[in-house]
């Protein structure tokens, strides 16, 4: 059996990896015993200092499934791992391996990469998230207590270029280009969907970790800031710009789709359409989790899209 209150954390260097960490890390004991942080390489953030682990993703030989040692033995003695690994072939590997390693450990509680929409397995309509399957199968059959985490889209993203609101996602605009009075909209504009920060999403980690780590955490993992549609983001923004109307234009199912390019060089091409597609298919729309086990949860406050959109682009900052 795993020690208690030792944390592992992968994928930390940037996104919502890094969020988590520094989230952790801010409650100081409160949280874990020991926080490890899972890395390839050497990370460059003075903050965790101390706790990063090299770790070695791949087989020790090319005919073995088993996962590394040096990974076997960065997770001995953890009881929680919470994964923020890319959703990359390459990366999909590595969590595969992750898993693996965890149950040769001992390790308790499983939480693999997601951090965006509901699984929807293999067959997924955003290719870039079936790298993800691998690892959820492994996980069924692995003994492991798991849960998949969704928080719907980053609230961040709207405020792209702006760097100190992006803090460690890349710089993406997606369906609503602030900068540029511009919006692509999925459907009608009127879907109920999940916006969540970055930040906001670390916190939840950490307080579900400080107030409820001997429960059982619900599968999925659901984490919402805030329910808005797209026409109310339009609506904030072009208020927060000085009432000037945006660009906008709505497609359809049929239109997203045609828009598709066949075999494309990368699985970026066509991210936008379909997460868009994926938009349709309900899922960024989700409601919270409420309750670890029979223990009710209380989030931690939830920035809001509005005051989000005010703070950065209000008065065209």
């Amino acid at each position: 059996m795993a020690d208690t209150r030792i944390v592992a954390l992968a994928g930390t260097s940037t996104g919502v990896g890094r969020c988590i960490a520094e989230s952790i890390l801010k409650r100081g004991g409160t949280i874990a015993r020991e926080l490890r942080i899972l890395s390839r390489h050497p990370i460059d953030i003075p903050a965790f200092s101390g706790h990063v682990h090299i770790v070695d993703y791949t087989a020790p030989d090319s005919e073995s499934d088993d996962p590394a040692e040096s990974l076997i033995a960065a997770l001995t003695g953890v009881h929680t791992v919470i994964s923020a690994i890319g959703g990359h072939i390459q990366s999909g590997r590595a969590q595969v391996a992750l898993v693996k390693a965890a149950v040769a450990a001992g390790v308790v509680r499983f939480v693999p990469s997601g951090w965006s929409a509901t699984n929807a397995g293999p067959q997924d309509v955003i290719e870039l998230y079936r790298f993800q399957a691998p690892a959820i199968d492994a996980l069924r059959t692995s003994g492991l207590q798991w849960s998949f985490p969704a928080n719907g889209i980053f609230i961040n993203y709207l405020a792209t270029p702006k760097a100190a609101a992006i803090g460690p996602l890349k710089p993406l605009k997606f369906w609503i280009d602030i900068e540029n009075r511009k919006a692509t909209i999925p459907g009608d504009g009127t879907k109920q969907l999940v916006y969540t920060t970055v930040e906001d999403v670390g916190e939840f980690v950490a307080k579900a970790l400080e107030e409820c780590w001997d429960r059982e955490w619900p599968n999925p993992l659901t984490i919402v800031g805030a329910h808005v549609t797209h026409r109310q983001l339009v609506q904030y923004a072009e208020k927060a710009l000085g009432g000037e109307p945006f660009e906008v234009v709505y497609k359809n199912e049929g239109q997203l789709k045609s828009e598709l390019v066949p075999n494309p060089p990368s699985v970026y091409v066509n991210l936008t359409t379909q997460l868009s597609l994926a938009i349709l298919e309900d899922r960024f729309t989700f409601q919270p989790t409420s309750k670890f086990g029979d223990l009710e949860f209380t989030p931690p406050e939830f920035t809001q899209p509005e005051a989000f959109i005010n703070k950065w682009w209000g008065g065209a900052q």
